[in-house]
C-alpha cells in the first residue's frame, strides 16, 4: 500500500509583494508506482524584478509527471522526462512570447516503486529517502554554497540517482529542504529526529510542519510512503483452529 501527501505554501516574501506561489508540484500513482515532481521558479527576472516563473514551475511539474507516468521504471525514462520537459518549456515560453531567461525553474523528479527510487535533479532543493533497512540517504545535485542555481533547461547540470528498496521518499523545494538539511564544513547535516517527523507525517502533520518551518521562501514537499507489510499472527498452538 502506498500513500502520497503533498503541501505547497506561498512564502511570506511573496505574500508581502502579492507575488503568486512560484513553486509547483504534481503527482501520479497506480497500484505499484508513484511519479512526482517538485519545481521552484526563479523569483527574479533579468531586470531584477519579480518574474513570472510560476508558469515555468507549473508547466515543468505537470510535463514531467505526464510523460513519465505509466512507463516502465528506469533511469532512461526519468532522463527522457527531463529532456521532454526542458525542450517543451522552451517551446511553451516561445509561444507565450516570454524570454526564456526571465522564466525558469528548478526541478526534482522521482519515479518510485517498492524496489527502486529513481531520481532526477536540476537545481536546488533535495530528496530524502529511507530504505527498507531504515538507512537515510540525502540526494542533491551538489552542496549549495549560495543562492545561485542551475535551471532545468541546463542539461549539463542534471544529476540522477537510484536507491534500492525505498520505503519513504521526501521531495522538497529549497524553501523547506534548506531549513532541514544544512551544509556545514562541506558536509550535509541534519537533525535526524526532525527528519523522521517529516518522513512519518500524515497529511495534516505535513501541512503543519511546512507552515511552521522558518524562512520566507515558498515551501513545497511531496511525501511518498510505502506501508509496512502486514504480518498476520499465527494461531496459538493450543487453538483448535491451528490443527
Amino acid at each position: 500500500m502506498m500513500k502520497i501527501m503533498q503541501v505547497s505554501l506561498t512564502g511570506t516574501s511573496h505574500l508581502m509583494f502579492q507575488v503568486p506561489n512560484q513553486d509547483a508540484a504534481a503527482v501520479y500513482s497506480d497500484s505499484e508506482t508513484a511519479v512526482a515532481a517538485v519545481c521552484d521558479g526563479v523569483s527574479l527576472n533579468t531586470a531584477g524584478t519579480w518574474s513570472c516563473s510560476e508558469i515555468a514551475a507549473g508547466y515543468c511539474a505537470e510535463s514531467f509527471v505526464g510523460c513519465t507516468a505509466g512507463r516502465q521504471p528506469s533511469t532512461d525514462v526519468v532522463f527522457r522526462g527531463f529532456q521532454h520537459t526542458a525542450t517543451g518549456l522552451l517551446q511553451e515560453l516561445k509561444q507565450r512570447n516570454i524570454p526564456w531567461m526571465d522564466c525558469q525553474c528548478t526541478m526534482l523528479g522521482v519515479l518510485v516503486t517498492p524496489d527502486m527510487l529513481i531520481a532526477g535533479m536540476a537545481g536546488d532543493g533535495g530528496i530524502i529517502c529511507e530504505d527498507a533497512e531504515g538507512e537515510l540517504q540525502v540526494l542533491v545535485t551538489r552542496p549549495k554554497p549560495d543562492s545561485m542555481v542551475d535551471p532545468v533547461i541546463l542539461a549539463s547540470a542534471w544529476r540522477f540517482a537510484r536507491v534500492p528498496e525505498p520505503r519513504k521518499v521526501l521531495v522538497m523545494s529549497d524553501g523547506l529542504f534548506d531549513q532541514l538539511v544544512a551544509l556545514e564544513e562541506g558536509e550535509l547535516r541534519a537533525d535526524l529526529n526532525q527528519v523522521r517527523k517529516w518522513l512519518d507525517a500524515d497529511q495534516e502533520q505535513l501541512e503543519k510542519l511546512a507552515a511552521t518551518a522558518p524562512g520566507h521562501d515558498d515551501k513545497t514537499a511531496v511525501l511518498i510512503r510505502f506501508a509496512k507489510d502486514e504480518v498476520q499472527d499465527l494461531p496459538d498452538s493450543g487453538d483448535e483452529s491451528a490443527a
